[in-house]
């Protein structure tokens, strides 16, 4: 093989490495944009699940507590009602 064909054999295999290397840098940098991606993707995924249990819980009272405040009404209602049930009472047996 002559000189001049090693060299240009020698150039077409530098200039395919350097394309090869060119191609990978750029995959690499593609790469990190959509693990970037993911991870702001999963972040704002755990917000809005953060989110929706806040807002269920706003929603849907627990049910301790509705019957709790449901008993405090019903005993203040039956503290109005009875002194008018007496009162309607002594006048009946009057």
């Amino acid at each position: 093989m002559s000189e001049e064909s090693e060299s240009v054999a020698n150039r077409l295999w530098r200039d395919r490495a350097q394309l090869r290397e060119q191609e990978r840098n750029e995959a690499l940098a593609r790469l990190r944009i959509a693990e970037e991606k993911v991870a702001i993707l999963m972040a704002e995924n755990e917000r809005l699940a953060a989110e929706n249990a806040r807002l269920r819980m706003l929603h849907t009272p627990d049910a301790h507590s509705a019957r709790t405040e449901t008993e405090l009404q019903m005993e203040a209602l039956k503290g109005a009602l009875m002194p008018l049930l007496a009162q309607q009472s002594g006048r009946l047996n009057a």
